[in-house]
């Protein structure tokens, strides 16, 4: 009896549905306990997926952070350091990406908030970003999580100058 749900393929998925389907069952009001506060329950079921959403992001914003640095800093004693840190999100983020979440992800807003974060943590080492780094990401979710990401490759295309 191996039957899985939305819950256990797309847990994004199964929140937003999940948070409807109480919205609407509030609204006809049938016959619920008054103490049954469907609203909140909802969004706090809502808010699992946003959770879930968010550490995506995070593990897209924090490889774009490290393949920054890599690109403007190769010299860095912490370019390889860099380089295993990407492999281990890259895995995070194939094992916790769901199709829902696919088409929620801006990843030139992650590029944005990780070309700031990387500035930062560059200038403590005395390094400097990448003069011209490219405004919006170089690349797409697919060739984050496509199977031909090579981190080498993903620094060149950084550093490409048009």
């Amino acid at each position: 009896m191996d039957r899985r749900s939305l819950y256990d393929d797309d847990i994004y998925a199964w929140a937003q549905q999940q948070a409807e389907v109480l919205r609407r069952l509030a609204e006809t009001g049938r016959d619920l306990p008054n103490e049954l506060d469907l609203e909140n329950v909802a969004e706090e079921i809502e808010d699992v997926g946003k959770s879930e959403l968010r550490e995506v992001e995070s593990f897209i914003r924090l490889m774009f952070i490290h393949l920054i640095k890599a690109a403007s800093a190769p010299e860095a004693r912490s370019y390889r350091k860099w380089e295993k840190e990407i492999r281990v999100l890259r895995a995070d983020l194939l094992k916790n990406l769901t199709r829902s979440m696919q088409a929620m992800i801006d990843v030139n807003y992650e590029w944005k908030l990780a070309a700031i974060r990387a500035d930062a943590d560059l200038s403590d080492h005395g390094d400097q970003l990448l003069p011209e780094l490219p405004a919006e990401s170089p690349f797409s979710l697919d060739d984050l999580i496509g199977e031909s990401f090579d981190f080498e490759k993903a620094v060149a295309q950084i550093r490409k100058r048009d």
